[in-house]
């Protein structure tokens, strides 16, 4: 369970009175619902943890920080620019909104850093006219209605029953004599090891998640590829049908639906009652038997090839999982990247075939990385509906702008993604330039054109003047979250 109201009081009045003061020197995040912030206050530096991740919600000191893998997130980036440097002014708890408030200054320059703890969760960073810079939380943003630029709110206030519920129940916290911030440190040791602990499984899971749904597929298509292998003596049956009525063609009257043949064989003679398709002559019939035989051993040949892979494929998804349950917490913390991986799909997620930008109120904005990725862009990934961008008259990035059906693209939007076009392409660093958008069901592939080679109808064209600002707005806001298309 997350830090209780009576805790985070606790906690959040001890951090504005021994913390005031301190400089931020670092800041992390590593996963979008927990931040860290580095601060020096003399003789020491604090790492002191912001969640808002759900039961794990708390404001604390903590000992160790979680890895940050891969690329730094765009929140990270932002508390670094905006916060390193500064002083933390004060600390506010807000009971009713379950919101904890820092405020910062630097020469002069005010920012407040606020952690909503309530459901959805989220960090949101606010310039000193409490407008968002950027914030962190999966769907964080669209449920409360929160992008760059937009004025921050307080979520909805709880009712002062509720309020006093949860007041009656007494703090957990257990400081010690010897920490430097005893009732901080008493919240991570309440919420830290938990925190690790349920990390480090959800880990797991996806570590195992493409190997269980592999090791799913492979043994269902396993069972019937052994079935395919089986079908020999099916095989041997037409070729023997075929046979015999190859052998009395003669006896066989055209338009019977059976006849009963003598077959000879090294256990005597026998009768044998052969159905027939009276649409079929009877050499039709006995050719049809023998392409039946060869149809089939083709299959039973390549089912027992593909049989020997996928018990190859069964073998080594086992051993996977296997190797995966082995592992301890430490070497599953190693492999935090996983968790900036979507979940879904039967094995390593590839890398998107394009850069994600989020522009005004929250509009998401692709951009192909390469000529390849272009053409997987507009072709397999828009939308027909999707409005395709791209700079008039010169190589460059396609740029789409995917949007609801039937919904019109925003000015303020159609010009971020306009600006995106003219950055990636061979118009970079002009002052001005033409874009040209169209619908994506508009776009068609050169026919043995080259990579990203394409031809458009219906399209419009406008000149765009470059803004320095929106530019750098938007180049900031690469993979910051959004809404899932």
């Amino acid at each position: 369970m997350s830090l209780r109201p009576v805790e985070l009081e606790q906690v959040v009045a001890e951090v504005g009175t021994k913390l005031v003061g301190a400089v931020a020197q670092k800041a992390w995040c590593p996963l979008p619902r927990l931040a860290y912030l580095e601060l020096r206050v003399p003789g020491r530096s604090v790492l002191l943890c912001l969640c808002a991740e759900g039961d794990l919600a708390r404001v604390s000191v903590a000992p160790t920080r979680f890895p940050t893998p891969g690329e730094p997130a765009p929140f990270q980036r932002w508390l670094r620019h905006e916060l390193t440097g500064a002083k933390l002014q004060a600390a506010r708890y807000r009971e009713a909104e379950r919101v904890v408030e820092l405020d910062f200054e630097r020469e002069q320059m005010r920012r407040r850093l606020v952690v909503e703890l309530g459901a959805p969760g989220g960090l949101v960073l606010l310039s000193d006219n409490g407008r968002v810079l950027m914030l962190s939380g999966e769907g964080f943003g669209p449920r409360r209605n929160l992008y760059p630029g937009a004025a921050w709110t307080p979520p909805e206030a709880a009712s002062s029953e509720a309020l006093q519920k949860a007041r009656a129940v007494p703090s957990r916290l257990a400081p010690q004599e010897e920490d430097v911030l005893p009732l901080a440190q008493a919240a991570e040791r309440l919420l830290g090891a938990k925190d690790q602990s349920s990390r480090a499984e959800s880990i797991r899971r996806r570590l195992a998640q493409p190997y269980r749904a592999r090791l799913k597929r492979s043994s269902r298509t396993l069972e019937k590829v052994r079935a395919e292998a089986g079908r020999g003596p099916e095989a041997e049956r037409h070729r023997q049908l075929g046979e015999l009525l190859a052998q009395n063609l003669h006896r066989i009257k055209r338009g019977a639906r059976e006849v009963t043949l003598t077959a000879y064989t090294e256990e005597g003679e026998h009768e044998v009652a052969v159905v027939l398709d009276p649409k079929r002559t009877p050499k039709e019939e006995a050719d049809w038997h023998f392409h039946q035989y060869r149809r089939l051993l083709r299959g039973v040949e390549q089912a027992r090839h593909r049989e020997a892979e996928l018990a190859r494929e069964v073998s080594q998804a086992e051993a996977a999982l296997a190797q995966i349950d082995r592992m301890d917490e430490a070497m599953l913390l190693a492999q935090a990247e996983v968790l900036h991986v979507p979940t879904g799909g039967d094995g390593p997620a590839e890398g998107k075939p394009f850069k994600e930008y989020v522009g005004h109120a929250g509009a998401r904005i692709w951009v192909g990385r390469g000529s390849e990725d272009n053409d997987t862009l507009t072709f397999k990934v828009a939308r027909p509906w999707h409005l395709w961008l791209h700079a008039r008259g010169v190589p460059g990035s396609h740029v789409v702008l995917p949007l609801e059906k039937g919904q019109e693209p925003t000015q303020e939007a159609l010009l971020d993604a306009a600006h995106l076009a003219l950055h990636h392409s061979g118009a970079k660093g002009e002052p001005r330039g033409e874009v040209s958008y169209v619908p994506a069901k508009f776009v068609r592939k050169v026919k043995g054109g080259a990579h990203g080679q394409v031809t458009y109808t219906r399209e419009k064209t406008f000149v765009v003047r470059m803004e320095p600002e929106r530019l750098e707005r938007l180049l900031k806001s690469r993979h910051a979250e959004v809404p899932a298309p």
